[in-house]
């Protein structure tokens, strides 16, 4: 299943269900009018969406319309909150350097994380608004594992089975 949000209908965007070949997409606002709305009514929402997937998948003659990625905007144009971790640790001594900050004498050995939150997160395509060009865009891959409501104190083996989305 593919889910998108387009870039329209308020900050959270637009939901829709998208073809396995990123041509064809449904809106589905009987179902969830945002990702946000979907995730929140997970368990309600996703056999649903599933079917929908199934059928866009395979009905030619089906209610759809031509997708385009250059008018989707972030999966969760905005999030209650995240956790980032760094893989790229040439990146962490990049931003690091760029602010004055001083390298933590265990970022080789101990994962870094931070909790984050944001009220607007770029879409795919969407231009990267730079203060000064000279300094140049700063890339890094971006991996998300979208949980439902994972109980606290929930044992390692088994928190796998809270994924619902990756992005």
């Amino acid at each position: 299943m593919k889910l998108a949000s387009l870039r329209e209908g308020g900050r959270d965007g637009t939901l829709v269900v998208v073809d396995s070949t990123l041509r064809r997409c449904r809106r589905v606002p009987e179902i969830a009018p945002t990702l946000q709305s979907a995730i929140d009514s997970w368990q309600q929402v996703a056999p649903t969406l599933h079917a929908i997937t199934r059928t866009i998948e395979n009905d030619s003659a089906a209610n759809f319309e031509d997708f385009d990625p250059c008018a989707c905007a972030s999966p969760l144009p905005r999030a209650y909150q995240f956790a980032d971790a760094s893989a790229y640790l040439n990146h962490v001594v990049l931003v690091r350097k760029a602010r004055g900050a001083e390298m933590p004498a265990n970022l080789w050995t101990d994962p870094l994380m931070y909790q984050g939150l944001s009220d607007g997160f770029l879409g795919p395509r969407e231009s990267i608004p730079l203060i000064d060009p000279d300094w140049g865009p700063d890339f890094e891959a971006e991996i998300a594992v979208v949980p439902d409501g994972v109980p606290m104190g929930t044992d390692r083996r088994v928190a796998g089975k809270h994924i619902i989305l990756f992005m």
